[in-house]
């Protein structure tokens, strides 16, 4: 019989994922910890004994957010080639029916640690922790011949978290144009530009690039 996980192990996970929906709902500015609480399910001091503070909540939050969006990823794409891992982070990014909730947290979040120097460490973190797998995709690709860019690598991972970010924003703010399917199809676009795919003289590479942007069925978006 295995040991019974400690209750910490429940109750911290539950509480974070509760005040991830209530920033996503909400904002930052007006969070309180009863709010945590009755999206939880559990008391004020519940939350208080496993966080303290307000200001320690949000930041691991912030952490679990990332970090759980990441995890979601590595295990979506685990075994693939390169280019089917980078499909795969893409249909993530654009998730329909999860896509505003997300990204207006993540927006949420770009706007408290802007102001606050402590914070914005935490940020460069979060970043830091996305452009490592970025990295990984495309020297994989490179090494295995499969991608061909014109710039350094550096810049290829800078360039693609830029366009993820830019085009998020234009959806999530309901630019004239702007949509989650023409973001997807940006983004992939873009990429095989970058990466080379799209100018293979490789007839299966082209092929394979092809295939892997089909025409995504119109779900109900949430308001873009």
């Amino acid at each position: 019989m295995s040991p019974r996980p400690a209750m910490g192990a429940i109750r911290r996970p539950q509480i974070l994922a509760a005040t991830a929906k209530v920033i996503a709902r909400r904002g930052l500015t007006g969070l309180r910890l009863a709010d945590v609480a009755e999206e939880a399910g559990l008391s004020v001091g519940t939350v208080q004994h496993y966080f303290g503070t307000r200001e320690v909540l949000l930041m691991e939050t912030f952490a679990f957010v990332s970090q759980r969006a990441l995890d979601r990823w590595l295990a979506e794409s685990d075994g693939a080639d390169p280019w089917s891992r980078i499909v795969a982070l893409v249909d993530i990014v654009v998730d329909p029916p999860t896509f505003r909730e997300r990204w207006t947290r993540w927006l949420q979040f770009w706007a408290a640690y802007s102001r606050d120097p402590k914070l914005r460490p935490r940020m460069g973190d979060a970043y830091g922790q996305w452009r490592l797998p970025f990295r990984q995709m495309f020297e994989a690709g490179i090494e295995a011949g499969v991608f061909r860019p014109a710039m350094p690598v550096d810049t290829l991972v800078d360039r693609t978290v830029a366009l993820f970010d830019g085009l998020a924003l234009q959806v999530l703010l309901e630019a004239p144009g702007a949509s989650i399917e023409r973001m997807r199809k940006l983004l992939l676009e873009s990429l095989a530009a970058d990466l080379g795919i799209a100018q293979s003289s490789q007839k299966g590479e082209r092929a394979a690039f092809a295939a892997s942007i089909p025409s995504r069925p119109r779900l109900p978006s949430s308001g873009t």
